[in-house]
């Protein structure tokens, strides 16, 4: 079963109209043809701004490197984190992709566990956060104020690194669980930027199942974060290296509404918290044509 949330398409315009083409001869036709389809490309959203090309972004780190020099950290040996480090590393788009664990040993056994033999694990997350251009949190989320503050802190100089915080701030709730948002702070996105004022915080992955990252298959997946060109397209590669389509919906403010998102698509996929039971085998697209 396969429950749509949102119907997902997103549609563009038609080249040409019945009445712009009734009259033109063949040899006209053709022309505008060729002059349409070559304008569509030049103006596509993605040809150039993801990585689907040889041009790279413009920049991504203070040492500027293309696509094939990225170099990717992931924070969290889970499902979530291993899933996502697997997928990168078979998308060979990246110079390197690695899990940074507090022990590496039984993060390595967990992973193998799971038919997953191809992500070096290591244990100085000093080191390869300080070598790495791009960090994904893929911990479990934080709720307290001082937690998230305490551990921003713990990540040492983060200056002008993409920070892609897949975690959701998940408090108690007496019907299931709960965001902060919704007892007056702000989003766990938000305040991870605060901390880290000198990085480029990036809400995504965050509002679906892992079983969604192990087949992404073209799926919409929202990214809010600072819109600089740059840094925005070098997220949006890692979320397209993936499998995913990055949608993105605004700045980091808008990862309240992500997290928010994240929550009910828990209740709906989880039985007996509250929200129309579905299975896990749903997600949230864009539709129309924005």
């Amino acid at each position: 079963l396969e429950v749509r949330v949102v119907e997902v398409l997103l549609c563009s315009q038609p080249i040409l109209s019945p009445l712009s083409t009734k009259a033109m001869n063949p040899v006209g036709l053709i022309i505008l043809l060729i002059a349409s389809f070559a304008s569509t490309v030049s103006s596509s959203k993605y040809s150039s701004s993801i990585g689907f090309s040889s041009k790279p972004p413009l920049r991504m780190s203070v040492t500027n490197p293309s696509l094939s020099t990225l170099r990717i950290t992931i924070l969290g040996g889970g499902n979530v984190g291993s899933t996502l480090a697997q997928k990168l590393v078979q998308s060979k788009r990246f110079a390197s992709v690695e899990i940074a664990a507090r022990d590496p040993a039984k993060t390595t056994a967990s992973i193998l566990e799971k038919g997953i033999d191809d992500v070096p694990v290591v244990a100085s997350m000093p080191d390869s956060l300080a070598a790495s251009h791009v960090v994904i949190l893929a911990t479990p989320g934080i709720y307290d104020d001082e937690d998230m503050k305490s551990f921003a802190s713990s990540l040492g100089d983060m200056s002008d690194k993409i920070v892609i915080d897949a975690t959701n701030p998940l408090g108690p709730f007496t019907d299931g669980l709960q965001v902060r948002t919704w007892e007056g702070g702000i989003s766990s996105g938000e305040m991870l930027q605060l901390h880290l004022p000198k990085s480029k915080v990036y809400k995504a992955f965050n509002t679906v199942g892992v079983e969604h990252m192990r087949e992404a298959l073209g799926k919409d997946m929202l990214i809010a974060g600072d819109p600089d060109p740059s840094y925005r397209a070098t997220a949006e590669a890692v979320v397209a290296a993936v499998g995913f389509k990055p949608f993105y919906v605004g700045p980091i403010r808008y990862s309240r509404n992500l997290e928010a998102m994240a929550e009910l698509w828990i209740h709906m996929a989880i039985p007996g918290l509250g929200g129309r039971d579905t299975s896990r085998n749903f997600w949230f697209s864009i539709g129309g044509d924005p």
